[in-house]
């Protein structure tokens, strides 16, 4: 029986000056990554929310041309105005930047709005992908937003170790089960190849005999050994589909630990390089940091 390898990730230790992040999340607000399709008159839009100074990039690719515009959104009473401050016409591939004003929005907004909007240039129903990277401008942060980031993603950090930790016990019990219904499963094979050999050269014993009444006799073992047979290879194929739930519930798993790796990676990065403000943008976008505890942190 043919054995599905179940791989192991290496466990990534980041250090760091702040704290150790044991692997961490997803694609947040700070870097956004999707894919879909446009046409017509109607564009995909994506809004951007920016502390003062905040920077960020827009990658869009598509298979057939687009436009891509970055409009920056004012609040006008119930409405938002919208003003373009950057764009790409006619294009199947768009790299477009734009730095938020230093001051603080107006109308007494939280934050500078700022929506990417990506439409077809032709008839043609459009595939795009579209990446945004966002970064803060790490300037007049002042002592006390510094010290509550410090402390969150301290805890943030050993959140994601505890729960990581806690996802690789329960993988090691599931590998543990998979190896052993996969030691079982094959020695049952082995068992049913045996049968199958055994019932092929009886039904071969059944057609050379020539006397009827021994030839009834036989057929009628012959019949009772085929029906148990069949019910082996039943219960045989029923523990394969447990089997495969079993494995695909270990891959959902691993799944849930690689988004870990990922958001820690990302905010070790930034740490590295002594971003505090990316750091921040990343776990305030990320839902995996907010159910892990991360609170919403605004300057």
């Amino acid at each position: 029986m043919k054995k599905t390898n179940i791989p192991r990730t290496s466990l990534f230790v980041l250090l760091s000056a702040l704290c150790v992040l044991c692997a961490a999340v997803q694609p947040s607000s700070a870097d956004y990554s999707t894919s879909g399709t446009v046409g017509g008159p109607y564009p995909y839009t994506y809004t951007i929310k920016c502390n003062p100074g905040d920077s960020f990039s827009v990658s869009v690719g598509s298979d057939y041309p687009t436009s891509v515009d970055i409009l920056f959104m004012t609040p006008a009473g119930n409405e938002w105005a919208q003003n373009s401050v950057a764009g790409s016409d006619q294009r199947t591939s768009h790299e477009l930047s734009y730095t938020a004003p230093s001051g603080k929005p107006a109308n007494n907004a939280a934050y500078h709005h700022y929506k990417v909007s990506i439409l077809a240039s032709t008839n043609n129903l459009t595939r795009f992908s579209l990446k945004i990277i966002q970064r803060g401008n790490n300037k007049n942060l002042d002592r006390e937003y510094v010290e509550r980031a410090k402390k969150q993603l301290q805890a943030l950090g050993k959140a994601i170790s505890n729960e990581r930790n806690r996802l690789g016990g329960t993988m090691k019990q599931q590998a543990d089960r998979i190896k052993g219904l996969d030691e079982q499963q094959k020695s049952r094979k082995a068992r049913l190849d045996a049968e199958r050999a055994e019932l092929d050269r009886m039904a071969d014993a059944i057609r050379n005999e020539q006397n009827k009444a021994v030839r009834s006799s036989m057929l009628q073992t012959f019949k009772f050994r085929q029906a148990d047979y069949n019910a082996k290879v039943e219960a045989f194929n029923r523990e394969n589909e447990n089997r495969k739930a079993l494995y695909n519930e270990y891959k959902g798993i691993r799944e849930q630990r690689d988004a870990l790796d990922s958001l820690g990676k990302a905010i070790n990065e930034a740490w590295q390089q002594k971003d505090v403000d990316r750091c921040v943008l990343i776990a305030n976008g990320s839902r995996l940091a907010q159910s892990l505890g991360w609170r919403t942190m605004k300057r």
